[in-house]
């Protein structure tokens, strides 16, 4: 009897302790929870964003404070990569915003629920690649994102089947992704792309008697393109059909997006060596055929700087798909259609000695597009400057153009890679 009233009040008096402790331990419980409900709730942070390349390839990369949930899918009119978000904090520069390249502008801001960072391209697109990456030194993730200049065929494709890849964090093979590479189009005429040398603030060489080069090269590109479209059986497009101006890659952009089969590009220069005249004909080569081609190239290779507008690749992988990735086959085609050219001219309008030559032109660069550079013929002497000026000889000179189209069209379109 004592032993039990012993023990019964031992239990009195141990629940008041026990009922603290289970009070102290879910109180604990909760403020852990809290704390990760809090942690969960508060807002993703952006804490970066860069973007770099050209009107051709462009790779944008933006940072986090941690691992974002993303889903992304495309629209057209504008076209446009939507990148869904959770709620985010920006903390982004105005300055690393601002458009280039073939981003022709850049959204971002909260939509309610989620966020959303909106990259308008400068016409139609191909996304390569879409990764959420854990960032080298532990201290966060970042978004890459991989663009290429691509046909409104191609991103069109896209758009049916981005089903098929839209809300995926982990990106798929590039073979795997669609609008990555041609596509089987029965209907595809074959495409001229003409690209009047120079434009706007960059006027080009100027001659003896004060012929600008930039007006000299429209001229005969709109003669040139008139002569190619009475054939009947091409697309042709010009990059520019006015007095504008136009960074290099721009014009490999325009082509690789109407999916050109040839860019022929005209020029008319000017030489320090007196008595050189005559038409020449230039391929892209990593190495120039002769010192007076390199000179050459690199004199058109400058003319991005006269708007101030040159940019310095942060990323050497868009670089070196700028200048290295050639494809051979396009080389060979390219190589094709400039010895069907020469022959061509040949037989109409002077041609200077060894009239077949390769530099490292950016403009023919075009990974995908057989292109040539004619140079028609040199300012700086006084009979290819009147020749230049000349209706007549302009006439001559584009339908020996337009003959060497017919030929290497025809020539394509029996190996199977023309239409």
């Amino acid at each position: 009897m004592g032993l039990a009233g012993t023990a019964n009040k031992g239990r009195c008096a141990a629940w008041p302790v026990l009922h603290a402790a289970c009070v102290l331990v879910l109180m604990a419980a909760f403020l852990v929870f809290s704390g990760v409900s809090r942690a969960a709730d508060a807002p993703l942070g952006a804490t970066g964003f860069k973007m770099a390349g050209d009107a051709t390839k462009m790779r944008i990369v933006m940072t986090f404070d941690r691992e974002p949930d993303v889903k992304w899918f495309l629209l057209r009119g504008p076209n446009r990569l939507v990148v869904e978000l959770p709620r985010t904090r920006f903390a982004i520069g105005a300055k690393d915003v601002k458009a280039r390249g073939l981003v022709r502008a850049v959204r971002y801001g909260d939509q309610g629920e989620g966020s959303r960072l909106i990259l308008t391209g400068k016409g139609p697109f191909s996304v390569d690649k879409l990764d959420v990456l854990k960032n080298d030194d532990g201290s966060g993730y970042r978004i890459a994102i991989d663009m290429s200049a691509a046909s409104a065929r191609e991103f069109d494709a896209a758009l049916a089947n981005q089903a098929l890849t839209t809300g995926s964090t982990v990106s798929t093979d590039k073979g795997g992704r669609v609008g990555t590479g041609p596509i089987s189009d029965p209907g595809h005429r074959f495409t001229v792309v003409i690209d009047p040398g120079h434009g706007g603030v960059d006027g080009g060489a100027e001659g003896l008697n004060g012929t600008i080069e930039k007006n000299v090269t429209l001229a005969f590109a709109t003669e040139l393109r008139d002569k190619l479209v009475a054939v009947g059986k091409y697309d042709v497009f010009m990059t520019r059909e006015k007095d504008e101006f136009l960074r290099l890659d721009d014009r490999v952009r325009i082509a690789r997006q109407h999916e050109a089969d040839l860019l022929i590009s005209i020029h008319a220069d000017t030489i320090s060596v007196k008595g050189i005249r005559g038409a020449t004909v230039y391929t892209v080569s990593d190495k120039a055929s002769d010192p007076e081609a390199q000179a050459l190239a690199d004199r058109e290779n400058l003319s991005d700087q006269f708007a101030g507008m040159e940019i310095k690749d942060e990323n050497k992988e868009v670089t070196d798909i700028l200048i290295d990735l050639i494809r051979r086959e396009t080389h060979g085609f390219s190589m094709s259609f400039a010895h069907t050219l020469v022959g061509q001219l040949s037989s109409s309008v002077g041609l200077i000695n060894n009239p077949q030559r390769s530099a490292g032109f950016k403009v023919l660069k075009a990974p995908d597009v057989p292109s040539v550079l004619v140079e028609l013929g040199y300012l700086s002497n006084a009979k290819d400057e009147a020749q230049l000026l000349s209706a007549d000889w302009r006439g001559k000179a584009a339908q020996s153009i337009t003959n060497a189209v017919a030929l290497f069209a025809s020539a394509k379109a029996g190996t199977g890679t023309g239409g």
